[in-house]
């Protein structure tokens, strides 16, 4: 039995979507032989170490979607009203990375393979980390497109597919999608150039630790 804990977050319009797709990820997953898993909204979290060490001790796998930066994962934004502004509520950073155990770990948000997944690797050498080192990105109009590369790669990893090669996949999927949007069967979608370009950062964007 394979288990898989998904955490993911939703307060605007690029969460909505990643979380749409979380919950999609899962109702895929569960239909799969010898597979568990489980979905948490990241934001009633946050505050719950104890929460969250009981989800992710019951993982094989740990799966986040929503926003990050290069130290952790948001489980809260900013927010400023006025004179007052609070800062965003990571949901895992630098500094509480031992709360991810060595699980096998897939960022679908951005920054945090630069300084977390350091962190993560440097915690736990034998672990396996795949995320990304700049912004990650989605077309609105093409999300269902980004939706598939991102859900399938997911498939993958927990498979067995090392984290190397699960980037490997990545890249090759980013490109393809990037050339069907830009001259292939999809340029004649909505905003098809754009959608590419961002295919194309997503490619390059892309990696793992080790």
């Amino acid at each position: 039995m394979k288990n898989i804990v998904i955490f993911s977050s939703c307060y605007d319009v690029n969460s909505s979507y990643t979380a749409r797709w979380a919950e999609e990820l899962r109702d895929d997953l569960v239909k799969q032989k010898d597979t568990c898993c489980f979905l948490y909204d990241a934001q009633y979290l946050c505050r719950s170490s104890t929460a969250l060490d009981d989800a992710v001790e019951r993982a094989d796998y740990i799966v986040f979607y929503g926003h990050g930066t290069q130290g952790g994962w948001i489980a809260l934004p900013d927010y400023s009203s006025g004179t007052s502004s609070v800062k965003s509520i990571p949901l895992v950073d630098s500094s509480k990375v031992g709360v991810l155990k060595g699980r096998k770990v897939y960022a679908g948000c951005c920054w945090s393979l630069n300084v977390l997944g350091n962190n993560y690797i440097a915690s736990f050498p034998q672990g396996e980390y795949v995320g990304y080192t700049h912004e990650f990105g989605f077309e609105g109009s093409n999300a269902l497109h980004f939706r598939d590369v991102v859900n399938l790669s997911v498939r993958s990893f927990i498979r067995g597919t090392a984290a190397a090669a699960t980037v490997a996949y990545l890249q090759s999927e980013w490109a393809r999608l990037r050339d069907r949007l830009f001259s292939g069967d999809l340029q004649g979608n909505r905003n098809a150039v754009q959608a590419s370009n961002v295919a194309e950062l997503n490619r390059l964007r892309v990696g793992s630790k080790p």
